[in-house]
């Protein structure tokens, strides 16, 4: 599921969202960046254990990426605030 897209300074575009098809298990948050022409250049996923969502992501002034959302894998327990900071390629 997608829930947010934005336009990359390179022309291509950064969507975050969830995925339960590829990472630590349960739901996991999901950052894919393309092309311009919406050819995928690769793809991350971020989580463990438990549910985690990227609801929102930017490009940062260093070319990176900061994506904000929700996680039950970390935290105090039950929904707790998720923020994840990539460099370019989404380590």
């Amino acid at each position: 599921m997608t829930w947010s897209v934005q336009q990359t300074a390179d022309g291509g575009y950064v969507i975050a969202g969830v995925t339960s098809s590829y990472g630590a298990g349960g739901l996991d948050a999901y950052l894919v960046k393309t092309d311009g022409a919406g050819n995928q250049e690769w793809q991350r996923t971020f989580g463990g254990e438990g549910s985690d969502e990227a609801t929102s992501v930017q490009q940062t002034a260093d070319g990176g990426y900061v994506i904000a959302g929700f996680t039950t894998s970390y935290g105090a327990g039950s929904w707790d605030a998720y923020l994840v900071k990539t460099d370019g390629e989404g380590n």
